[in-house]
């Protein structure tokens, strides 16, 4: 299913890098086509480590260049870029990242931006309610303690290191003792990190938490500009939700949604396979056949479908 989606991501870039600059389509280096009449595109993936990318290139007619070749179109990497590799940048190429956006990638850095426009749209009637309050570890570690004090020992908090990602060091801790709290954290006391009160009754679908993964394409900061494909991911967790114990709390099929972790629930977990915008067969984990509805990654599609199904509106 993700070489799906990523495959109609990649095509949406395609198409963003052919308008940038015609003289991308004037170079002399390829001789497949590139869309409509227009060179094959080079791409250096010397900085990706997901085979998932080489796939979707070459599905795409892209050409990946070998290693240590400058003469390419897109440099996609996996981390961010400095600004001496964005100086050297030729006027016709492009790399898959904007200088600064760990601005917006990192889980401390955006919780600022967040709280300082929440502020100043407060006195223009504009509510950021959409984003729970956040705070930053370890620098509010203090204010932190004293709300999930306050709160009591049945409010939920889960706290995320700021840079990481596929569900790794994501914790569930309880409120009221300031003690149990403080032992509950000990093992990331000074590691930056966020904070933020656990949502204890989000919407269930089958029983299962979820969440959706929207697949957008930035292509321009100053004037801003940004294309939202319109499928995406919906990810479910593996095991059926009941809302936070000291018996379940660490049970991360049921509180995380990330796919890193509930593949490795071998009993529950069901592949999907995608063809166009729809599931067309599920895998269970002994390789036999299942209903589509049982698989734990949907489309959009899909989800729309089931709400409506459940007399819910969904736009």
């Amino acid at each position: 299913m993700e070489t799906y989606m990523l495959t109609q991501y990649l095509l949406a870039e395609n198409s963003c890098l052919s308008q940038v600059d015609s003289e991308v389509m004037k170079r002399k280096h390829g001789h497949g086509k590139r869309g409509a009449g227009g060179q094959q595109l080079r791409v250096d993936l010397s900085a990706c480590k997901y085979e998932l990318f080489r796939i979707v290139a070459e599905r795409l007619g892209w050409q990946i260049v070998p290693l240590g070749s400058t003469d390419w179109d897109l440099y996609w990497t996996d981390t961010s870029i400095c600004q001496q590799r964005l100086l050297k940048l030729s006027p016709t190429q492009r790399i898959n990242h904007f200088h600064g956006m760990l601005e917006l990638c990192r889980k401390r850095a955006m919780a600022r931006s967040l709280s300082a426009l929440a502020a100043a749209a407060a006195p223009l009637g504009i509510s950021y309610d959409f984003c729970p309050y956040t705070w930053q570890l370890p620098g509010q570690m203090t204010a932190f303690l004293a709300a999930a004090k306050a709160a009591g020992k049945k409010a939920t908090f889960i706290v995320k290191p700021d840079a990481g990602c596929q569900g790794k060091g994501i914790k569930l801790v309880k409120g009221g003792s300031e003690d149990k709290l403080l032992k509950s954290l000990a093992d990331i006391a000074a590691t930056q990190a966020v904070a933020q009160q656990y949502v204890a009754k989000p919407l269930l679908v089958n029983g299962l938490k979820f969440d959706l993964r929207v697949y957008v394409l930035v292509a321009d900061v100053d004037p801003l500009r940004v294309y939202i494909f319109k499928e995406g991911l919906v990810r479910f967790c593996t095991a059926p939700y009941k809302k936070p114990t000291s018996t379940n709390i660490d049970c991360a099929y049921m509180h995380l949604t990330n796919y890193a972790v509930n593949k490795h629930n071998t009993e529950a977990y069901v592949a999907a396979h995608a063809s166009g915008y729809g599931s067309t067969q599920a895998v269970g984990a002994a390789g036999q056949e299942c209903n589509v509805e049982a698989a734990s990654k949907w489309t959009f599609k899909q989800l729309k479908h089931h709400l409506e199904s459940q007399g819910k509106g969904c736009a």
